[in-house]
């Protein structure tokens, strides 16, 4: 199934059950790019908008693009001030020098990562700045019910994290060394943990739009019906979210 169609069925509940970036995180890019009022912000891959509403809540002037016709109808439609634009990060369709700031959020890696940048170079202003980040589950620390998930996700042969689909792809440990190999100037490379409560019900509906999840088709709802018995000793759970932040200035 392709990239472009892999959210096509759960471009509403991504948009629902998906956990927003941190405050720290806008904080990061104003300090590395300066302050997020009024400048003119490319949001690649932004889905749903996610991002888009953030930056844009904090005065930046966003447009948003993405390759889903569902996930850009989410966006258009629950965030219609933010103009989106079929696209692909690879062929942007805007003039040279038109950005201040590119920013992708947790897609990265299913990008052809060495044409992206070469449109990423044109589309900016001279000094502006490409800033990636992501959003994963962090897992593996002894928590019970984590443990528990991972056992079925195991059973089920499932890999988990944000992986390029091909050699063409980076992916978020790599992407500030795959950065610098392309001559831009890394100004920020760090990690953020954050974490939020939600039911066992609602981190369910998180797990149906994970990529490595939909890729089951058919299958999904057998896996889905298998966690929720795993899970189903804690009512509510606290989801550990880590991700890469890497911010790189265009010379």
């Amino acid at each position: 199934m392709s990239k472009g169609r892999l959210f096509a069925g759960v471009a509403d509940l991504y948009d629902d059950v998906r956990p927003d970036y941190p405050d720290q995180l806008y904080d990061v890019l104003a300090e590395a790019a300066g302050p997020l009022p009024a400048k003119v912000v490319l949001d690649l891959a932004a889905g749903t908008g996610l991002a888009s509403r953030a930056l844009q809540a904090r005065g930046s002037r966003v447009v948003a693009t993405d390759i889903a016709p569902a996930m850009l109808a989410t966006l258009r439609r629950r965030t219609s001030s933010v103009p989106a634009v079929a696209a692909r990060a690879e062929a942007l369709p805007f003039r040279a020098g038109s950005f201040h700031l590119v920013v992708c959020a947790t897609a990265w890696h299913w990008m052809n990562a060495g044409a992206a940048v070469e449109e990423v170079r044109r589309v900016l202003r001279p000094g502006g700045h490409l800033a990636l980040w992501w959003a994963n589950h962090r897992v593996g620390d002894g928590i019970a019910w984590e443990d528990a998930q991972s056992a079925v996700f195991d059973r089920w042969q499932v890999e988990r994290g944000s992986r390029a689909p091909d050699a063409t792809g980076v992916g978020p440990r790599d992407s500030a060394e795959d950065l610098r190999r392309r001559g831009l100037d890394v100004v920020v490379e760090t990690e953020l943990t954050w974490e939020r409560t939600v039911s066992r019900e609602h981190h369910l509906r998180v797990l149906r739009t994970h990529s490595d999840n939909l890729v089951l088709g058919d299958r999904l709802d057998e896996l889905m019906t298998e966690m929720d018995a795993a899970l189903r000793p804690w009512p509510q759970v606290e989801e550990r979210l880590w991700g890469p932040v890497v911010v790189a200035r265009v010379t």
